[in-house]
């Protein structure tokens, strides 16, 4: 007998660095990306959240609002396309994952899959 899989609950996080005017056009295509990822997945995408051309400040607080989320058991985790979309350096996309796994999630990309880190301290 075939077990179900549980169904994990994730927020989409679109974010492009484009002109204004093409923004919404290439988070909506990010959007198409990401779910053709999820689609034969465990994955379901329960909310979405966009950057809409804001600066780099304004992802990290949209982050820390995800993250509290996935701390108060709201949803699972979070999808992006790639850490690009949300970083621009290697150790602010430790942090982010950091966080999202203190909290008790999980991140995904598309581009790499479930991304996992050994906490110590945490």
């Amino acid at each position: 007998m075939r077990r179900k899989k549980k169904t994990i609950e994730c927020i989409e996080y679109l974010s492009v660095s484009a002109p204004l005017d093409k923004v919404d056009r290439l988070e909506d295509k990010q959007s198409k990306y990401i779910h053709e990822y999820v689609k034969n997945k465990e994955y379901m995408i329960v909310g979405t959240e966009r950057r809409h051309g804001f600066s780099q400040n304004d992802v990290d607080r949209q982050w820390h609002q995800i993250v509290d989320k996935i701390r108060k058991k709201q949803v699972d985790g979070v999808i992006v396309a790639n850490m690009s979309v949300i970083t621009d350096n290697l150790i602010d996309a430790f942090i982010k994952v950091a966080q999202v796994q203190a909290a008790g999630g999980i991140i995904v990309t598309v581009d790499d899959g479930r991304l996992a880190m050994k906490l110590r301290g945490f």
